[in-house]
């Protein structure tokens, strides 16, 4: 082999391998899916994938793996799609995306998350050994003594452990789960004002009003009351 065709053979080597090696150095950046950030209220605090820590701002994006949680201060985070998280005190949860799912690892606290209905993501929750995937309304997870899940609007349904136990969680119902998937108490909810104090005033949760059109329950009935001395009759609802 002539020297000409050992110095071609060689640069072409370097090259494919400068090439390799390029690909090794730019491949653990840009493997990382972000979300990013539109508005963040209070201190939320960062733990990433390689032991760093600091506070999310908006100029910094949520990256797959980011631990997020706070302190004794409530806090929110409102997403480019007007997805809002809110966070109590002392609240935690792990974030994982991959294209267009995002998973939230719900870890402990009370958190409310208020999925966009228009997303173009698919937003899934994990909690110990739960999971509710493609959510798109209001939810609160919380974990004190016990877990409970608050479902708003449409029923639900969640799974213990690999798809196996499917259990439906009703329009505004309170469930408490107990560990081995079982549901332990179920509660209509009456009133949001005990939730919503566990969280930043834009995260208030109201109950809507009774539409009586909808209830079939009310139905009007005939009746006379007496009002400033005059007998006054007509249809009312009982």
């Amino acid at each position: 082999m002539t020297t000409f065709s050992l110095n071609h053979v060689k640069k072409n080597f370097v090259k494919h391998l400068l090439f390799f090696f390029s690909i090794i150095i730019i491949a653990p950046n840009s493997c990382f899916s972000e979300i990013n950030i539109s508005k963040i209220y209070n201190k939320v605090y960062v733990l990433n994938l390689h032991g760093k820590r600091f506070f999310l701002n908006e100029e910094i994006k949520i990256r797959s793996g980011d631990y997020l949680s706070t302190r004794e201060k409530l806090a929110a985070i409102i997403l480019k799609d007007n997805t809002k998280i809110c966070f109590s005190s002392n609240a935690s949860l792990k974030v994982l995306k991959n294209k267009d799912e995002i998973n939230f690892e719900f870890k402990k606290g009370s958190i409310f998350f208020s999925i966009n209905k228009k997303s173009l993501d698919n937003y899934n929750l994990n909690f110990f050994s739960y999971n509710l995937d493609n959510i798109r309304d209001n939810i609160i997870l919380s974990k004190k003594n016990n877990l409970k899940i608050i479902n708003f609007k449409k029923n639900l349904n969640i799974y213990y452990k690999d798809d196996i136990n499917k259990i439906n969680v009703p329009s505004f119902t309170i469930l408490e789960l107990s560990d081995n998937g079982k549901v332990s108490k179920t509660m209509k909810m009456l009133e949001t004002n005990k939730f919503s104090e566990n969280f930043l005033e834009l995260c208030a949760i109201k109950l809507p009003t009774i539409n009586r059109s909808e209830n079939n329950n009310l139905k009007p009935q005939y009746g006379c009351i007496s009002q400033n001395g005059k007998l006054i009759c007509g249809n009312k609802y009982k």
